[in-house]
């Protein structure tokens, strides 16, 4: 990418801004992100200021460009200047109620400071009574009420919170319930209407006197996102897939409509969440070209995706995928099995969901990609998840060789390398695949802590429906019938409590009276034997002579054995 010389910024006051110019954020860029974080740096800054602590404060750049119609299109500022607007709307309110319900109460001074406010923030914001508001959001995709982000962002400044279905306007609320509760809670410190309504001027004063903002308005949209991208790439204040966004933008020229319209199917699929966005986009980079680091991504993004092409082609891929993508994140599994129209499929990917396994993403991609069969996924899914629960949940080694093995196995089934299911298969044993003999040590050791819900419950709930080889998995996952408990618990040394081996499932409403039971082995052995699990009336046969280390190690020794077998 060229550079281009920067024009001469211009240094705003925040009530000037707004005063001087007309924004608009183009459908293009990414929607309002800012969340707890960052709007409570943006007020403890203005406290600060409102205090005294500080003269003045920088609040960053703003690039733009002007258009034909004379507005200044937002390439970098739209966080900024979002939530600006919502803070003065906030103080605007705030003013007009205390005006409106108290004003009997305070001096005329004090009534004559909240009608300025409002007065001013009207002047700023504008947008009432068919004028042009000073800033415009994304116009085009509607939430379900049919509202696009400006509209939303309308009625949420000239009229209140309103019910939000969109992660953008969910920020946009909270920010404007963040500010509600904090200038309330500020101007509330003094017991007098005069000194609340000269807190509420402080702050105000504050902000649109003391809040400064450089801007640098280009002479072209192409010159605009030049700037932006040599100021912003380093990626320090924004998402990657932001920057990405405007890397696709600038590439795509006078396809930039079409080029959006692909961006925000994608976005849209994705709830316009700049973090889902840039994780989908990394797994799709680690399929199709190689593993990156999250904070390189669009450096080695913008490396390959020199024109408009190979941008289009990125693009097209991101949609064709998305769908893919969203149902790995956790899809429950009747809309899995609608997805994919093959149970075991379903039920595959419903597992490692369950065991919050995400590293195998980016060979279900490449697999989508090039068009493997749903049957032929069930197979490589197989011997993904044998790796993985050999390599993670029996031996506890790191992920970080296995998020590399698997994105190599991705990459190569991408570009044609691996083109059958035996060769991806057989690629993956040779890579990844731990040894019997090291697989088989470990677990005769192996421990795990249980739980009543989340990731450690649906290993162990995993392992065991495995082991037991029992038409189980409906029962356990589906219906969530089962529930973990001890075989034994003071009859055991308290080092191989948690052992595999001492672990079983039994059905919820027989849990209560088994855990009572502690000691009394006839009764839990009676009570397994009511369970529907065969493997259970096996164990009450064990349970009622005396459970021990000796029968303990030895079934975990048979499922050591087992489990060379099973994966």
């Amino acid at each position: 990418m060229s550079l281009v010389d920067i024009p001469e910024p211009s240094r705003f006051r925040i009530g000037n801004l707004f005063q001087d110019n007309n924004f608009i954020v183009p459908q293009y860029q990414r929607n309002f992100a800012w969340e707890d974080n960052e709007i409570d740096d943006f007020w403890n800054d203005l406290v600060e200021l409102a205090d005294g602590r500080r003269n003045s404060h920088f609040f960053g750049q703003i690039v733009t460009f002007k258009n034909p119609d004379g507005n200044q299109e937002l390439i970098d500022g739209q966080q900024r200047l979002t939530s600006s607007s919502i803070l003065l709307a906030v103080m605007r309110d705030i003013a007009s109620e205390a005006y409106k319900h108290n004003r009997d109460d305070m001096s005329p001074d004090s009534g004559d400071v909240l009608r300025d406010v409002q007065r001013d923030v009207r002047k700023f914001l504008r947008g009432e009574e068919d004028s042009q508001p000073s800033l415009m959001l994304q116009r085009g995709n509607q939430d379900k009420e049919g509202r696009d982000a400006n509209a939303f962002f309308a009625t949420l400044i000239h009229g209140g919170p309103d019910h939000a279905y969109t992660e953008p306007t969910k920020n946009m609320v909270a920010a404007y319930k963040y500010f509600q509760r904090h200038i309330t809670s500020s101007i509330n410190t003094s017991k007098t209407w005069a000194g609340r309504v000269d807190r509420l001027s402080q702050l105000f004063k504050a902000f649109v006197d003391n809040f400064y903002v450089v801007m640098i308005s280009a002479p072209s949209q192409r010159d605009a996102f030049i700037i932006f991208e040599t100021l912003n790439s380093r990626g320090k204040d924004l998402k990657a897939s932001d920057i990405i966004k405007n890397h696709l933008m600038y590439l795509s020229g006078g396809e930039i409509e079409e080029a959006n319209q692909k961006w925000n199917a994608v976005s849209h699929e994705l709830k316009d969440d700049s973090d889902r966005i840039t994780h989908f986009i990394r797994t799709y980079w680690a399929a199709r070209q190689r593993l990156v680091v999250e904070s390189h991504l669009y450096r080695s993004l913008s490396q390959e995706l020199t024109n408009g092409a190979k941008g289009n082609e990125f693009l097209d891929d991101l949609e064709q995928l998305v769908d893919l993508y969203t149902m790995l994140e956790g899809a429950p599994l009747n809309k899995l099995q609608n997805f994919f129209q093959n149970e075991a499929l379903a039920e595959q990917i419903d597992i490692l969901s369950r065991l919050r396994v995400k590293l195998f993403y980016p060979i279900v991609l490449a697999l989508a990609k090039r068009g493997f069969s749903r049957s032929d996924m069930v197979i490589v899914m197989q011997k993904v998840i044998s790796i993985f629960i050999r390599h993670r949940t029996i031996m506890n080694d790191g992920t970080n060789s296995l998020e590399t093995g698997f994105a190599v196995i991705a990459e190569d089934i991408w570009n044609g390398k691996l083109n059958s299911v035996s060769a991806i298969n057989e690629a993956m044993t040779e890579r990844l695949m731990k040894p019997d003999a090291q697989v088989k040590g470990a677990f005769l050791n192996l421990t795990k802590d249980g739980g009543l819900r989340g990731p450690k419950k649906w290993t162990l709930v995993y392992l065991l429906v495995q082991l037991y080889d029992e038409e189980l998995e409906e029962k356990a996952f589906t219906d969530d019938d089962f529930q973990l408990v001890h075989v034994g618990e003071t009859s055991v040394s308290p080092t191989m409590l948690n052992y595999i081996g001492n672990w079983t499932l039994l059905e919820k409403g027989l849990v209560s009276d088994y855990e009572k039971a502690v000691g009394d082995n006839l009764t839990r052995s009676r009570l397994l034997n009511r369970s529907f699990i065969t493997v259970n009336h096996e164990l009450a046969n064990d349970v009622e002579q005396g459970w021990n280390d000796q029968k303990l190690a030895a079934r975990q020794a048979a499922f050591a054995s087992e489990s060379l077998v099973i994966w």
